[in-house]
């Protein structure tokens, strides 16, 4: 049965961007040297659901070019299409319960940012895993990692790796309201 997971890369300060949107911050902090799951997630991933304004970073920055098929989470009919890249609009329970029918059971499905997006899966009851890339900078302001969430949601630590460059990659279960 294929698991929902997402996450992204946040400051100690839980900010996902910069005010003026400069990303230099998280690409500063990364070393060559260190995996911070990329592969694993690679290998494991069946579809990826990413919303449009990540999926324009990543195509600008010469991504998007996976073999892996991509739904863009978008209202913006313009947005320019790319290999195995799909725009949606519509009930993300419909487009999880599609991508499920569609991937290897053994396979995932990979929510790749933003924030709003991890937020309403969240909301929605779609994630079963979070993971959470804490990288060691202070921002003091920007684009925050969560969007408002209605309800206390309960996790569950199911992994804790840390890297010599400081960052630290938390991997959670959700466990869904308090009993």
């Amino acid at each position: 049965m294929s698991t929902v997971f997402g996450g992204m890369a946040v400051s100690l300060d839980g900010y996902i961007r910069s005010e003026n949107g400069d990303l230099s911050w998280l690409n500063d902090a990364m070393a060559e040297d260190e995996d911070y799951g990329f592969e694993e997630t690679e290998r494991r991933t069946g579809a990826y659901v990413m919303g449009a304004n990540t999926y324009r970073e990543v195509a600008g920055m010469g991504g998007g070019g996976s073999a892996v098929p991509t739904h863009v989470v978008t209202h913006d009919e313009t947005l320019a299409t790319t290999g195995n890249m799909q725009p949606f609009s519509g009930d993300l329970g419909d487009l999880v319960a599609r991508i499920k029918s569609s991937i290897p059971a053994e396979k995932d499905i990979c929510v790749f940012g933003g924030g709003q997006l991890v937020t309403e899966f969240i909301e929605l009851g779609l994630l079963d895993e979070l993971g959470v890339a804490i990288v060691p900078v202070i921002l003091g302001g920007g684009v925050p990692f969560f969007g408002r969430i209605s309800q206390w949601t309960r996790l569950e630590l199911l992994e804790c790796r840390h890297f010599p460059s400081g960052i630290v990659l938390l991997t959670y279960g959700l466990k869904g309201l308090p009993a």
